[in-house]
């Protein structure tokens, strides 16, 4: 089945419609994402290792849950589909912090970011995810900084705009 995505301009104003080939293809097409951030009660960050089988950035480190927003959805809804799609997580109150520019080599994307508390089970989807653990902001500051996991560039723009707009 054929992917749509909104294709927005730089201002998040929806001018048409893409596949998602055409999307990755061109590096022209600014297209919708979101990123959620999973925090417990400790504070700590649910990161996921994406699968090796991914198109992007496979075997990167990146967000709790990311994905596009699918033509027909909102920001939320595809936020509540990816969590639900990679970690099994449902009936959550997710509180948007602010939308950005994720523009790189790959992708141009305006991405919302999405935090949510959360110390229930999570079941990730092996398909999607090899590993997740939740850490501390220090150790994934600490990881950035080491370069001892390598992360999806969106992901660290993501954690940016976290650290900017998140008070613990």
């Amino acid at each position: 089945m054929t992917e749509y995505f909104y294709v927005v301009d730089e201002k998040d104003r929806v001018i048409g419609k893409a596949t998602r080939e055409e999307c990755h293809s061109s590096n022209r097409l600014i297209h919708r994402s979101v990123y959620v951030f999973l925090l417990d009660s400790e504070g700590r960050l649910f990161l996921q290792k994406r699968s090796s089988k991914k198109d992007l950035y496979p075997g990167y480190y990146t967000g709790s849950a990311t994905g596009h927003v699918d033509y027909g959805e909102t920001y939320e809804e595809a936020a509540r589909r990816e969590l639900k799609e990679e970690l099994g997580i449902e009936e959550v109150q997710l509180k948007m912090l602010c939308k950005f520019r994720c523009f790189s080599e790959i992708e141009r994307e305006i991405s919302a970011l999405y935090i949510c508390r959360y110390d229930g089970p999570v079941r990730f989807d092996r398909e999607e995810i090899e590993e997740g653990a939740f850490l501390s902001v220090e150790e994934v500051e600490r990881a950035i900084r080491s370069g001892e996991k390598r992360f999806a560039k969106g992901f660290k723009l993501a954690f940016r705009e976290f650290l900017r707009h998140h008070s613990a």
